[in-house]
């Protein structure tokens, strides 16, 4: 990998997004895609404390992300979806 993994936390609606992006390989295509592929997880919690511990939601939104950034925005929006069901669901 070229860059370190780091975790984003955001706080939403009174619980925390817990994502970490990072780089796929490509493993088996005829041709490479035109950049660096990423995906990412998500784990959402009562706090804002790191547990290695947490189940995590692979990314299986089945986009392609081509930049850290966007792979980071697309699981914090999916974190947010899933509090607003665990709130919904009361």
């Amino acid at each position: 990998m070229s860059e370190k993994l780091r975790w984003i936390i955001e706080p939403y609606c009174g619980m925390y997004i817990h994502a970490i992006a990072f780089e796929i390989a490509e493993l088996g295509r005829t041709e490479p895609p035109p950049g660096q592929k990423w995906g990412y997880a998500v784990a959402i919690r009562y706090t804002a404390e790191h547990d290695d511990d947490l189940d995590y939601g692979p990314a299986s939104d089945r986009s392609d992300y081509f930049t850290r950034e966007a792979a980071e925005q697309a699981a914090i929006h999916y974190g947010q979806l899933a509090i607003d069901v665990l709130l919904d669901l009361g």
